[in-house]
């Protein structure tokens, strides 16, 4: 910061007229003009670097006014020079990036004159060039002049120098271009005239060395204090420097800023039209008026002062636009862009000297008139801990308008300079109304940074005196391509605490998760860790510092072994040899089946065995915060049993726990705390036990609507169920119903495994048939055996009723589905780049009657009446079951929960006459699940259909099935009523446990 000092008082200034409202006062003098200007702040840090950036100047105009001479010398065509001069270019603004990272983590004054050091020297030696190579090279690094000015000046300005003045501040360091870009070309013009294009290179290199040392005496101000200032924060906060961020965080959060963004995608426009036209204006005075150097150095110097006059009217003109609406600043300058681009076409083509001299200086005060403004805005729009990067990573965008020069170089070559000026002329432009549609960004983004950067310093300062939660989650917004997702979520956790992130499907619990991992980049609000934010941290960096995501139904590579997975969680204890093996060892004792598999893909594990084989991963990683996404996802009751108190245990040892879990009954049994979110808020937070008594925010949101729908339309007209005969429905317990599947002696090995032994069963006409087993027993196996997708070793698979009943051990899962049979997945195999009513519209296609790709080429009308029909059924069963919402999203798009009811809805939509539901309840919140036993029934009565039921949830499998099957190790252990089966003891030993939450995942239970 700079010192304070007491600003002198001055009298009013006198009005010398009045325009349009506004007052044109009288010109302050040079020093009244400083002293308003710094606020009482020391003047010394803005006049040393307004100094630095004029001897930079000295240089590169001295080399432009000296391009003519440069180019005979070295026998350039235009071609050749504008590739030089974009070359240099690229090379100085490459360097811009590194730097800035180096200027958000250390002293700035120290970089800035370092910088300016280097560029004195290469300057010096861009007059002992004797090759095209050696220019081309000491022209590169004098280019470190621009890339040590743009993020160090600019930051260091912003933190010497409040928010207030900062328009003023930074119009006068913009002053120093004009003031450079007077004297360079004037005295390396005439000096270039008598004494040849070196001697100027030499004389410039005297004032750098003498502002070198006098930047030696400034200090390093604070980044950021000005913004916590102003957002309301304590001194002692004001005075805390946030932690540097990482360079993958620092583009992240420079990126994240949308008016800098626009900046972004503009600059390549306007670096093309006005580099081009800096460089070729020399070489237009020369050829088209035949001016020698000193003509061209006093013309070019005439032009500059216009800068100053530009940009002592934007000054003024900025603070006003600024109190009204700091982006107003961005939008005049497509007002402005106009203007410039027919200044510049007339420049173009100008036939006397006067003209093209007039149309120069229009150019040049209309280009400085909102500088000051500009840099104003983007100091308070990028956040302070990335501010040098925020400026440098514009660097970047101009290359692509740096290279471009060459194309502007033949065509000026090609049909003459004219047309090479005229050519700039548009594409700036367009880069400047490019830039203008920023302004909608602008007050957003100023404000993020100043609420932001005070709650940050404000939570380092807390967790430094241990007053502050491990995870701290302020105000997060997310998108997702524009579609906002999550709104002002706040979250609190204790380190060592376990709490549960309940809500209805697709309420953002997953996102909520990704986002704190760094999967999902936030679009507002904050995310604090430890005391330092990571809200743009990139996934390794938060991996890194502690963070860990158990991913629910996706944790899995399936193309490496199991080995291989347990060996990649240990990557960052790889160092601590008896840590992983220790808990490698622990991992296979709690899921010995993971032991006898460890050779095998992931893939080719069932869903349950990959759930346990992403859980063992993070166990191994040993996480400060462990975030797990769905605990009992596709495990059975024993497994979720024995996890338990594995999570308790590991809480107990300092880990803290966010679990999302859609059963409340078993989140009740491991964690106090809750949150509950819906439609990407939070709306309950407090003891879980309470929101068990909150029928008004634990409800069924999709599922037991759509039971009740499907009875109140049960008589309506609907398509055809199935093609083959469909039965009466028949009731629970019915036992005179025709067999509609039947597996004899079905057996599967995969290598030494056997999938399947021997199963044979029967199912009837409008049976629910369950089935129950531990993880790995089979049923997944068993119907994909049913479906098609496997094929058994031996046995025979009997579908149909009576003399329509075929064998289809042979034939194709499509050629099953077109007989009747319906699949669904554990995972909801759907097509993730359609969108929802797209995939519902294509499980219709059974019923479709019209076929013939021909006649819906010609727009038939009986194919239109089919579309008709399919559009209108897509319709009513997205109705049905509450999910119009999501209907133009894409599946991938969907959390796991949503994806699931997508999936009954093709189910419904596909009418089979056997149903198979792999785990239907899975990803499903517990009031959706305990509304889907109902729907399924329902279903049931209204097709007819035979329903075969995998099922972890024992309480919804119990309350829906006829018979109930239990399979272990490949083989049936246990076949007949509902009842009997689940009090087996071979079942409860092998598949069900004693833990009733982890049994009673839906239903009411005692807390």
């Amino acid at each position: 910061m700079a010192t304070a000092t007491e600003t002198p008082q001055y009298p009013p200034r006198k009005v010398l007229f009045r325009l349009f409202g506004v007052d044109a006062h009288q010109p302050r003098g040079p020093r009244r003009f400083f002293d308003e200007i710094s606020a009482g702040q020391s003047l010394y840090p803005l006049m040393v670097l307004i100094g630095l950036r004029a001897a930079e100047q000295l240089d590169q105009t001295a080399f432009g006014i000296l391009t003519p001479d440069i180019r005979k010398e070295f026998h350039l065509s235009y071609g050749a020079l504008l590739a030089l001069v974009g070359v240099t270019t690229v090379v100085g603004l490459v360097l811009t990036v590194p730097i800035a990272f180096w200027a958000d983590r250390y002293s700035r004054v120290l970089i800035a004159v370092i910088g300016a050091a280097a560029w004195g020297v290469f300057g010096f030696l861009t007059a002992l060039c004797v090759t095209t190579l050696m220019l081309v090279l000491v022209r590169s690094g004098a280019g470190i002049g621009r890339a040590v000015i743009t993020p160090t000046h600019n930051s260091l300005l912003a933190d010497y120098y409040p928010p207030e003045v900062r328009i003023g501040i930074f119009g006068a360091h913009a002053m120093a271009l004009a003031v450079g870009a007077t004297i360079g070309p004037l005295v390396g013009g005439v000096l270039g005239q008598f004494f040849g294009w070196r001697l100027p290179f030499v004389v410039f290199t005297f004032p750098t060395v003498v502002l070198v040392f006098l930047g030696l005496r400034l200090k390093e101000p604070g980044r950021g204090h000005y913004e916590r200032a102003a957002a309301g924060a304590r001194d002692d906060v004001v005075h805390t420097d946030e932690a540097p961020p990482s360079y993958a965080e620092s583009v992240r959060i420079v990126f994240n800023v949308g008016s800098l963004r626009r900046i972004f995608y503009a600059l390549p426009f306007l670096a093309a039209g006005f580099i081009g036209l800096i460089t070729l204006t020399s070489l237009f005075y020369q050829s088209a008026f035949h001016l020698d150097d000193w003509q061209r150095g006093i013309v070019t110097a005439l032009a500059e002062p216009a800068q100053i006059v530009g940009i002592l009217l934007g000054i003024p003109l900025a603070t006003r636009l600024m109190l009204r609406d700091p982006g107003l600043c961005l939008r005049m300058l497509a007002v402005l862009g106009v203007v410039i681009g027919i200044a510049w076409t007339v420049f173009a083509f100008a036939p006397w000297l006067g003209l093209a001299i007039a149309m120069h200086v229009v150019i040049t005060g209309l280009f400085a008139i909102l500088t000051p403004g500009i840099f104003a805005v983007l100091s308070l729009a990028i956040p302070p801990k990335a501010r040098s990067m925020g400026y440098a990573i514009a660097a970047l965008f101009i290359i692509p308008g740096a290279l471009s020069l060459y194309i502007v170089g033949a065509i000026a070559d090609t049909y003459g300079l004219r047309i090479g000026l005229f050519i700039a002329a548009p594409i700036f432009v367009a880069g400047a109304f490019v830039l203008a549609s920023g302004a909608t960004f602008v007050q957003s983004d100023i404000s993020r940074v100043w609420t932001s950067t005070a709650a940050q310093a404000e939570v380092a300062l807390k967790r430094k005196q241990g007053e502050v939660k491990l995870l701290l989650v302020r105000n997060l917004d997310v998108h997702y391509d524009g579609v906002q997702v999550l709104f002002g979520v706040n979250l609190e956790v204790d380190e060592g605490e376990i709490v549960a992130l309940l809500g209805t499907n697709g309420a953002g619990k997953s996102t909520l998760l990704k986002s704190v991992a760094g999967l999902v980049q936030a679009t507002n609000g904050a995310i604090v860790f430890d005391g330092r934010d990571m809200t743009y941290a990139p996934p390794n960096e938060v991996a890194g510092r502690g963070v860990a995501l158990f991913p629910g139904g996706q944790g899995v590579f399936p193309s490496l072994s199991v080995a291989e997975h347990l060996r990649l969680a240990s990557w960052l204890h790889r160092r601590d040899k008896k840590h992983v093996a220790r808990s490698t060892g622990r991992v296979l004792e709690l899921f010995p089946i993971l032991r006898n598999r460890l050779a095998e893909p992931a893939g080719n594990l069932s869903g349950g065995q990959q759930q346990m084989l992403a859980l063992g991963m993070a166990f191994i990683e040993r996480p400060r915060l462990l975030m797990i996404d769905e605990l009992s996802l596709g495990l059975a009751p024993a497994i979720v049993e024995q996890l338990l108190p594995i999570v308790r245990d590991m809480s107990a040892q300092g880990t803290t726990i966010i679990l999302v879990e859609q059963s409340a009954n078993l989140a009740l049994t491991i964690a106090n705390t809750a949150y509950f979110m819906e439609k990407g808020e939070i709306r309950f937070n407090g003891p879980t036990a309470e929101l068990l008594g909150r029928p008004d925010v634990l409800r069924s949101v999709f599922l037991e609507g759509a039971s009740k729908g499907m009875a109140a339309t049960e008589n309506e007209k609907t398509m055809a169920a199935t093609p083959v005969h469909v039965a009466a429905p028949h009731g629970n317990g019915q036992r005179d119903a025709p067999v509609r599947l039947s597996l004899d002696a079905v057996s599967k090995r995969f290598g030494g495994l056997a999938a399947l032994s021997d199963v044979s069963l029967r199912a009837a006409a409008g049976e629910v048939l369950g089935f129950i087993g531990p993880n790995g027993a089979g049923k997944t196996t068993l119907f994909d055996a049913i479906s098609g997708f496997v094929v058994p070793d031996q046995g025979t698979i009997i579908f149909g009723e009576g003399a329509d009943a075929v064998d289809v051990s042979r034939l194709s899962p499509a050629a099953r589905s077109h007989l009747g049979l319906g699949r669904s997945f554990q995972d909801g195999r759907l097509f993730a780049s359609l969108t929802v009513a797209e995939t519902v519209s294509i499980a219709f296609e059974r019923h479709l009657e019209a076929r013939d790709p021909i006649a819906a080429a010609l727009h038939l009308p009986w194919v239109e009446d089919t579309e008709r029909d399919v559009e209108f059924n897509t319709e009513r069963l997205l109705t049905l079951l509450g999910i119009t919402d999501f209907r133009d999203k894409l599946v991938r798009e969907l959390s796991t929960g949503s994806r699931r009811i997508v999936d009954l809805a093709c189910v419904l939509a596909h009418a089979p006459s056997v149903l198979l539901l792999d785990e239907p309840s899975s990803g499903i919140a517990q009031r959706e699940a305990e509304a889907l036993g109902p729907l399924l029934l329902r279903i049931r009565e209204q097709t007819g259909a035979t329903l075969l039921v995998i099922e972890h949830d024992v309480p919804l499998l119990l309350s829906i099935a006829d018979r109930l099957i239990a399979l272990d190790l490949g083989e049936v252990i246990a076949e007949g009523d509902p009842q009997e089966v689940v009090q087996c003891p071979a079942v409860v030993q092998s598949y069900l446990g004693t833990n009733e939450a982890a049994i009673a995942r839906s239903g009411t239970t005692e807390a």
